[in-house]
């Protein structure tokens, strides 16, 4: 029942995603400033609160979907690691371009900077997580092995 349910709910996404691409095209001839779009239009102002509502009903039905079925412990870590994933993406995105804008402004150099910024920081939270994962996993496994001595020890008396 349950991959069922994942199973039509990336379909339902998918063909959500496929259905919301407006049609246009990005041909040079038209500018932002030949188009207006009145923000306050009663049919965008809908769509703008059905969007809210799939977000937020989404959201809740991923976020109890634990509480009801019995995930195991692999699914939800690679679905932590898939939104987490998604975040990362969805910033990169949006961020990385209005930075090189700005680093563009700040120097006369033709370099993007914001890229290596960017990708020198992920680099070394990767660095950073897997000397903590390292130095973690080194003292739990020295803690097991103490115990485990502790208990032989034990038993052999």
């Amino acid at each position: 029942m349950s991959r069922f349910l994942f199973s039509l709910s990336v379909f339902l996404s998918l063909l959500l995603i496929a259905t919301a691409h407006g049609g246009g095209h990005d041909d040079d001839d038209h500018t932002s400033s030949d188009v207006h779009v009145n923000l306050r239009e009663k049919s965008l102002i809908l769509v703008k609160i059905w969007c809210l509502i799939l977000v937020f009903v989404g959201t809740f039905l991923g976020g109890v979907s634990p509480y009801f079925m019995k995930w195991n412990d692999g699914f939800l870590v690679l679905g932590t690691q898939f939104a987490g994933g998604v975040f990362l993406g969805t910033a990169l995105m949006h961020f990385l371009s209005d930075a090189n804008k700005t680093f563009e402004d700040l120097t006369k150099k033709q370099y993007p900077f914001a890229f290596m910024l960017a990708s020198a920081g992920y680099l070394m939270t990767m660095l950073a997580d897997c000397v903590i994962s390292y130095v973690y996993g080194k003292r739990s496994s020295e803690a097991n092995g103490d115990l485990e001595r502790q208990g032989l020890q034990l038993d052999s008396r």
